[in-house]
């Protein structure tokens, strides 16, 4: 049978999920703020993604698996 998962890179995810959604903070140090969160959100996520489609059949199911989770930063 064939493995259906996609593989996500999550440095590369959390660059793209960095670059779609621009801070719209004022100040620097927000933007920053904003920035790092994101990042650290979006590779988290693409992380904990890798972990459960390589012990599954289906990126659904790995999605599912992964949807309701929380980050814990």
């Amino acid at each position: 049978m064939t493995n259906l998962t996609l593989s996500i890179d999550p440095k590369d995810f959390a660059k793209m999920a960095l670059m779609a959604n621009p801070s719209t903070s004022e100040s620097i140090e927000d933007k920053a703020k904003d920035s790092l969160e994101l990042y650290l959100s979006a590779y988290k996520l693409a992380e904990k993604y890798e972990r459960f489609s390589n012990s599954t059949q289906e990126t659904s199911e790995a999605f599912s698996n992964i949807r309701d989770i929380d980050i814990n930063m």
